[in-house]
């Protein structure tokens, strides 16, 4: 008899972190409230404050890193740091660019590569001095009193949020990134080999702008001089098949390696502050609020970030909060709680704790407590906010919180390379008016990310909870004894010959899978298109087409190609094949005919490798399945497979009044055991198949036990536990 639910599957370099590094375990959920002015200008009325944070629900409180925490402690709250370094990390404030709109406006007349400079470099030694001496005088300050986590920064960015623009031009940067180069290409010959450029010295080196990148795509020359023709490219198109042609004109490197130079800046950045506050409280974990999408501009790569923290509160767009998930098991995550109705908050709560939230940080002092009556009541907001902030706290959730994630072993590549080559395609429809392709703009336009989530949202609706791969873990992983069986590459355009050796020999193993769309390493991980010689070497069968040799023909599909657009699965007439896992987020809301068959076909491609769903429910619901380990008991969550993508304006997008509804459906499990719906307390009986009344803002929760339990059942799993 197969076991009742697959393993918990942990990721090579994915070990919870927070026990083993020493720091003070963080085991309750944390409700912060987000204080403002008010809150320091009304000292007198603390005491009455602070019955209205507990009528709140708050938990926690915020101070800044000079603040006295006494009160808050001998109150009886616990407390956080916000915002240690308030100078250099984000550039929205203390710095000479206060309207980013308007400058960019202004540098778009000019395109003068004198702005690149940034007004902090992350190189410089004189101001990271400072930063750190900051973050020490806050370490020695706060450690006596052990504060729940110390935060670095809110919305830090190399940027504005992942806005794009060329910093770091500045010459400490540029020491900086020509000393990283040196790492990589060990020559000024291998450099310009590898760049296609004529650089006489290491000195000379200067990586492309994004407008002299552009130039190089419009003109295919080696050293271009002066902005491209902008109508020029934007008639260029790229074609793989016709691309090698000309492949200086394809060959980003000088663009590619400044912007992951830059990536790597920030996150050493991060990690250099965790040190410094390690050395005066070692207890304390250090992390950042506030976080944007992956993208090339910003410092966001989220796999190099989530190693530089031990903690992090995300804007959830583009399949971030998935992604952490997967990059930070075991470590803490938080959100900023906007919302003025009930039922919204405690929709997005409840998902968020199901993926691994431990925290949320009300927004803010100002809207939730009427700070002009004396009696400081709780506002409207407050008032609908206080139910919801009891539900994070209570026995249930807490249950949840306790519980190990279980995943499927199948995997989604996450690729920083392939982001950044992606943006750079994309964006060349724009013209001379990319740097106005802002964050706002490229959470619901970035054509890469949609991709990625196309796939996600797919596997989820077929039943999968999938993890996220980045490339650094693909490179050096050992997937086989992660019992990983499937990995899709969504777009991975540009991979390292590391990463192709380790899709080699994953695609030998028996009954393994991979399923891409869009081409796969056809660039190499610093943008440089592959030679064919090359793509002969580590085993392409079609470098163009990107299909990677198999002992097994089976085990490698494109949907890009047959598995998709086939009499058997048609895409919708509206839709190119290569376009339907792109718009998959918004066709997938109707549930139509071709949907279901969609859907269906991907189930039917795992069962192939013997991987199927470990509960099973109807697609069309459109229903989101968590499982969980606890103990000897598994429990089981269902909450309707909503878009999330809550940025820094606190509004979450809409588009999901679909899924707004209550909705009925079946799950079944291969081997009965005893079930008890966890919201009312009902035994349901010895089965595997329930039926499921979902309420569209709350999720169904279930225990799944292995004999009958007298009493309440969370307190007594809860009391097994501590046992």
């Amino acid at each position: 008899m197969r076991p009742l639910f697959l393993c918990l599957i942990l990721l090579p370099g994915s070990t919870p972190a927070t026990a083993a590094e020493g720091l003070r375990p963080w085991n309750d959920y944390r409700t912060i409230l987000w204080m403002g002015g008010s809150v320091q200008k009304s000292k007198e009325r603390w005491p009455v404050m602070f019955e209205r944070l507990r009528e709140l629900g708050i938990n926690t409180a915020m101070v800044g890193r000079a603040d006295d925490p006494k009160p808050f402690i001998d109150a009886g709250f616990g407390y956080y740091v916000e915002n240690v370094v308030n100078k250099g990390l984000c550039l929205k404030f203390s710095s000479s660019v206060t309207n980013w709109g308007k400058f960019i406006d202004g540098w778009m007349e000019t395109r003068d590569e004198k702005a690149f400079v940034r007004d902090y470099s992350l190189d410089d030694s004189v101001w990271r001095e400072s930063v750190f001496d900051v973050m020490r005088k806050a370490a020695r300050h706060h450690a006596p009193f052990g504060p729940v986590a110390y935060d670095l920064r809110d919305e830090l960015s190399v940027t504005i949020s992942a806005n794009p623009f060329d910093y770091d031009f500045s010459p400490t940067a540029l020491a900086g990134f020509r000393e990283w180069l040196k790492t990589q290409y060990w020559s000024l010959e291998k450099l310009n080999e590898q760049w296609e450029t004529d650089f006489p010295s290491w000195d000379a080196v200067m990586p492309f702008s994004t407008d002299r990148i552009k130039a190089r795509m419009a003109t295919g020359e080696r050293m271009p001089k002066g902005p491209p023709d902008w109508t020029a490219l934007k008639q260029v198109k790229f074609d793989p098949a016709q691309a090698g042609k000309n492949p200086t004109r394809w060959n980003f490197s000088p663009w590619c390696d400044h912007r992951t130079y830059m990536d790597i800046s920030l996150a050493r950045t991060l990690d250099d502050l965790r040190k410094e506050a390690r050395t005066l409280d070692p207890h304390t974990p250090v992390g950042i609020e506030g976080t944007q999408m992956p993208h090339a501009f910003g410092g966001y790569d989220m796999w190099r970030l989530s190693q530089a923290v031990d903690w992090m509160e995300p804007y959830d767009v583009c399949n971030s909060r998935e992604i952490l998930a997967s990059f930070m098991p075991g470590k803490p995550m938080m959100s900023t709680v906007f919302e003025s109705d009930t039922n919204a908050a405690q929709r997005r709560l409840w998902h968020l704790l199901l993926l691994g939230d431990r925290g949320c940080i009300v927004w803010w002092s100002e809207d939730v407590i009427d700070w002009t009556k004396p009696d400081l009541p709780l506002t409207a907001k407050g008032q609908v906010l206080a139910p919801v902030m009891k539900q994070m706290t209570s026995p249930l959730a807490e249950l949840f919180m306790r519980a190990e994630k279980e995943y499927d072993p199948i995997a989604i590549h996450y690729s920083q390379p392939s982001i950044q080559v992606a943006w750079l395609l994309e964006t060349t429809a724009d013209g001379k008016t990319w740097p106005r392709r802002f964050s706002s703009f490229e959470a619901t336009h970035n054509r890469h990310a949609q991709v990625r989530n196309g796939w996600l949202k797919s596997l989820q609706d077929a039943g999968f909870t999938p993890h996220i791969l980045s490339s650094e873990q693909l490179a050096s992983s050992k997937l086989k004894d992660s019992k990983m069986r499937a990995l899709v590459l969504p777009e991975s355009s540009a991979m390292s010959t590391a990463d192709v050796h380790q899709l080699q020999l994953f695609c030998d193993w028996p009954d393994c899978i991979v399923l891409k769309s869009g081409l796969a390493a056809y660039f190499d991980e610093h943008g440089k298109p592959r030679t064919t010689t090359e793509a002969g070497k580590i085993g392409f069968e079609d470098r163009l087409g990107g299909v990677f040799a198999s002992t097994n023909p089976i085990n490698v599909g494109d949907f890009n190609g047959g598995l998709l657009y086939s009499k058997e699965v048609a895409s919708p007439p509206s839709l190119s094949p290569g376009e339907f896992v792109r718009e998959y987020s918004t066709t997938r809301m109707k549930a139509n005919a071709w949907f279901s068959s969609w859907v269906d076909k991907i189930a039917r491609e795992f069962a192939r490798a013997q991987i199927r769903p470990a509960v099973r429910v109807d697609p069309t619901a459109r229903v989101l399945i968590h499982r969980y380990k606890f103990g000897t008991s598994r429990l089981l969550a269902f909450e309707r497979n909503i878009e999330w993508k809550m940025s820094e304006d606190l509004k979450q997008a809409g588009g999901n009044a679909e899924l707004e509804k209550p909705v009925t459906f079946t799950a079944e499990w291969d081997e009965p055991t005893e079930v008890v719906d966890l919201w009312t307390g009902k035994r349901l009986g010895k089965t595997n198949k329930i039926e499921v009344n979902l309420d569209p803002w709350r999720p169904s929760l279930y225990a799944l036990l292995p004999a009958q339990m007298e009493g309440d059942v969370v307190s007594g799993l809860l009391k097994s536990v501590a046992k």
